[in-house]
């Protein structure tokens, strides 16, 4: 969650990777926008009697990004509720960031105060939804969730410029999207796995059973499919050609 906080603050320190630095994410920042709650850490086989122990007192808002002790969880949308909170995010990035038990539990409680309930895993496959007026604000105001960009080619084989529109909450897809650049469109899928492991991201490498794969192997999925998106315009006719190969 460190890293998912500091890529919404657009820490100039947060992304150090390339040597060829040259601010690819811009000048931005949303620090106005959100507040950190930090607790400290708890065992998840540790019983937690009063979540009012650990949480303090919440500050007014919309939407709460959480991965916390299920046992706080399970008290978290109460909490909401009496602070005009409308949106609940839990984000998967490891096996036991959450149960599948503890997540139909949350979507119910949620349903019943009038609050709505995600459990993107990983956090990068949380996408619009019809009728979810709130989710969809939210990740249009931080332009975060499953990524997006726009490819520029004038010759459909070569990419000559990348637009982030929207990026994976990790702020992945900005490094993606210049490493990218000026490469041969049947080169990118191999550049799209070595960026990925290179970030790195926030997924974990532990097997999970929901997914029958690693979470960060479904995170590196997400991000090959939102390049071949991106590449439909330049889909090349010709079944002979081998210079566009990943679409």
């Amino acid at each position: 969650m460190e890293k998912f906080y500091n890529n919404l603050l657009n820490n100039p320190d947060f992304c150090r990777i390339c040597e060829d630095c040259y601010n690819c994410r811009g000048d931005w920042t949303l620090k106005e926008d959100i507040y950190n709650i930090i607790l400290p850490p708890i065992d998840r086989n540790e019983f937690i009697e009063d979540a009012s122990d650990y949480i303090p007192e919440l500050p007014e808002g919309e939407v709460i990004i959480a991965q916390l002790h299920e046992d706080l969880l399970y008290e978290l949308p109460y909490l909401m509720k009496d602070k005009g909170y409308k949106l609940l995010i839990v984000p998967s990035e490891t096996p036991h960031d959450l149960s599948i038990s503890m997540r139909n539990t949350l979507k119910n409680t949620c349903e019943k105060l009038g609050l709505d309930f995600e459990n993107p895993k990983p956090f990068c496959s949380m996408k619009k939804r019809h009728n979810r007026e709130i989710l969809n604000k939210f990740i249009d105001y931080f332009k975060i969730g499953y990524p997006k960009i726009e490819v520029k080619s004038s010759d459909g084989h070569k990419i000559e410029d990348v637009n982030v529109i929207t990026s994976a909450p990790c702020g992945e897809t900005y490094y993606i999207s210049k490493r990218i650049k000026g490469k041969l469109i049947s080169e990118l899928e191999e550049e799209i796995a070595n960026a990925h492991h290179n970030y790195p991201c926030l997924g974990s490498m532990e097997y999970d059973k929901e997914l029958e794969d690693t979470i960060l192997h479904e995170a590196g999925y997400i991000a090959l499919e939102a390049l071949k998106k991106a590449l439909l315009p330049y889909k090349c006719k010709n079944k002979f050609c081998n210079k566009c190969s990943i679409i």
